[in-house]
């Protein structure tokens, strides 16, 4: 089971061979990997993702992850970069939207590789060195880059992921993604997943160590922490958006889990 609460490990950098996670994890940072030999593949929500070598993939680690395998040769460097860093970076909108929806992406262009791979290994080095403003600034603009290249989510196989509670879970969180701007109902969503109410709430507490309703406010604050900075929307067409229905919803809610009211965020003390 993971932690009621995503974790976030800020502004970090590693280089190691990935471990094989027994269950699912998330976290609130935008994740970079980059598999320098071998290859490594991901249960990403309920879609199993192959990450090829030399590839760079972006998503975001508050969508439930698992790292299924990896071939015995996979060394990997892998960036956590905190949300509010990335959202004031102001990269392209739909592409950050998209991230921020729920897709893993994958610049599988070979021609990146070998500059992928002498940047990871600088970046590591020098992000806690009196040069990490400059890191930051050449991953800002890798990302500039990332974001006006072709990009594909590269399922490994069309084998159907064994049915585990752990899958189920991922596969009703995916739901939750997909439809948070709309009204939503515990029957429903156990509903859409073919599951009964009782088990759908079951299984997904188990696996993820919250309700699918307190999941559902988490994720629908984080997008508007995206639109309080990426737009000008008034806090009722952002509450609206995001499927909090009222502004008094929606701001209870973003106070609850920000510890800011929406418009602190938008307008933070100099």
């Amino acid at each position: 089971m993971i932690p009621t609460a995503p974790t976030t490990y800020g502004l970090s950098s590693w280089h190691c061979r990935p471990e094989v996670m027994s269950h699912p994890h998330r976290h609130l940072d935008i994740e970079l990997n980059l598999p320098l030999t071998g290859s490594m593949t991901y249960l990403h929500c309920d879609r199993i993702v192959a990450i090829p070598t030399g590839c760079l993939a972006v998503f975001w680690g508050a969508i439930p992850h698992q790292l299924l395998e990896r071939t015995s040769d996979c060394d990997f460097w892998v960036l956590t970069i905190p949300l509010e860093m990335f959202l004031s970076w102001g990269l392209p909108a739909d592409w950050t939207r998209r991230l921020l929806l729920g897709a893993l992406l994958i610049n599988p262009d070979p021609t990146y590789a070998p500059l992928d791979v002498l940047h990871a290994a600088r970046w590591h080095r020098d992000l806690t060195t009196a040069l990490r403003p400059v890191c930051l600034r050449e991953i800002s603009a890798r990302l500039w880059r990332f974001a006006y290249t072709p990009t594909a989510l590269l399922p490994s196989s069309s084998t159907p992921y064994p049915l585990t509670e752990d899958a189920t879970a991922m596969r009703l969180a995916r739901i939750l993604v997909e439809d948070h701007a709309a009204p939503l109902t515990i029957t429903a969503v156990a509903a859409r997943a073919g599951l009964h109410p009782g088990y759908a709430m079951t299984c997904f507490k188990r696996t993820f160590g919250l309700t699918m309703l307190d999941y559902l406010t988490q994720y629908r604050v984080t997008q508007a922490l995206r639109l309080l900075v990426s737009t000008n929307l008034t806090s009722l067409e952002i509450a609206l958006q995001t499927g909090f229905g009222s502004t008094s919803s929606f701001y209870a809610a973003f106070k609850r889990h920000t510890g800011q009211t929406p418009r602190a965020y938008r307008r933070p003390t100099p």
